[in-house]
């Protein structure tokens, strides 16, 4: 008798850490990101007051706690390995704006901007347990491969998409032409310069900002939350000094407002995504990102000054 084959699933699950959250952003969150049905959505609205108050004893009793993170030196065996990590090109450039370090932070207290944790990408990093090489899995910058595909979709456009939503226009450069460095394409005529548009994602290396005492998370969510899931308490991380955030940080930071994250009192922190007060599961639609690069020409002829 032939297996029929199991279907995909069709949502995703996610972890809400709604205690966190205003009504109203609840009721967006619930409009908006969550596919369960009407009484699913009832009841997480019914159980919100309490993992709300819940929240709030936590900011009267934690005030402070963002300030009281530990971190440790790195061990100087890693020297080595931490200056290959500083001589990618990638890596030197994302970080060439802030001076950094590379230390062991404490996970639990680290501010995240996030508010959902996508569990089906977690589980698969549960699979395989505890990385063998901690340094690599938190530090290298180029981890993310998941392919993108790329459709024509008009006479001066491509459709990218991708299962992964941190799918991103990079940036362009141009180069003088070379058959080689395009695959051997030839459009007609005689090629001269090329201009390349780029698409991909962001580095992913774990880095958080460093505000006054505490520490903010700027990257590498998904992985702390499964590594702390797995029993470990510090990680390798970049740490990026800030001394003015209103300019050297970007303007949202995850979900949130950076000035929720630099000078509230005592915001969200990882540890909360663990607390079973304030997190409650929700379903999402499956989606793909996509994205839509195009462009266009324009010719003149401008007159040269005799």
């Amino acid at each position: 008798m032939a297996h029929q084959a199991v279907p995909a699933p069709t949502v995703r699950h996610l972890a809400l850490m709604y205690g966190t959250l205003t009504q109203g952003e609840l009721n967006n969150y619930l409009e908006v990101v969550s596919a369960d049905g009407e009484d699913r959505k009832q009841e997480i609205k019914r159980s919100w007051p309490a993992a709300a108050a819940a929240f709030q004893q936590l900011v009267a009793t934690e005030a402070g706690l963002p300030e009281s993170i530990v971190t440790r030196a790195m061990p100087p065996e890693m020297n080595n390995y931490l200056n290959q990590i500083r001589a990618d090109s990638a890596f030197a450039k994302t970080f060439a704006n802030y001076p950094i370090s590379f230390e062991e932070v404490e996970i639990d207290k680290l501010v995240a901007g996030q508010r959902i944790v996508h569990l089906d990408w977690v589980r698969q990093l549960f699979e395989k347990g505890k990385p063998k090489n901690l340094a690599a899995f938190c530090l290298d910058p180029g981890q993310d491969s998941t392919p993108i595909t790329i459709a024509r979709s008009g006479s001066t456009a491509y459709t990218a998409s991708s299962h992964n939503p941190g799918m991103r226009f990079l940036g362009v450069f141009e180069q003088p032409y070379q058959a080689d460095g395009v695959h051997g394409h030839h459009p007609g005529g005689q090629p001269v310069h090329a201009i390349v548009l780029l698409l991909g994602y962001g580095i992913s290396t774990i880095n958080v900002y460093r505000v006054g005492a505490r520490l903010i998370l700027g990257n590498g969510f998904h992985r702390l939350y499964a590594l702390k899931a797995v029993g470990l308490t510090h990680v390798p991380a970049v740490v990026q000094q800030v001394t003015h955030p209103q300019l050297e940080m970007p303007a949202v930071i995850g979900e949130l407002p950076r000035e929720h994250l630099v000078s509230t009192t005592r915001p969200g922190l990882m540890k909360d995504f663990f607390d079973e007060h304030l997190v409650c599961e929700i379903t999402q639609q499956k989606f793909i990102k996509t994205m839509q690069v195009g462009w266009g020409s324009n010719d003149a002829l401008v007159p040269v000054p005799g």
